[in-house]
């Protein structure tokens, strides 16, 4: 739990993937991917509606 939050905090900091990665001990950047589909759900859960637009997934 402590290493996904630490990488999502870090993935909201504008931290590249690759570095993330390197931070977790990662052998590949693929390993580092749930962390940010973590992250966008947490931004769609977040993002503010705007009326007149649509959100295509």
């Amino acid at each position: 739990m402590f290493r996904h939050a630490r990488a999502t905090g870090l993935l909201r900091a504008a931290v590249p993937k690759k570095v993330i990665g390197d931070l977790l001990g990662h052998r590949s950047t693929g390993s580092t991917d749930p962390y940010l589909k973590l992250a966008t759900e947490d931004l769609r859960a977040v993002a503010l509606d705007v009326s007149g637009t649509e959100v295509l997934a």
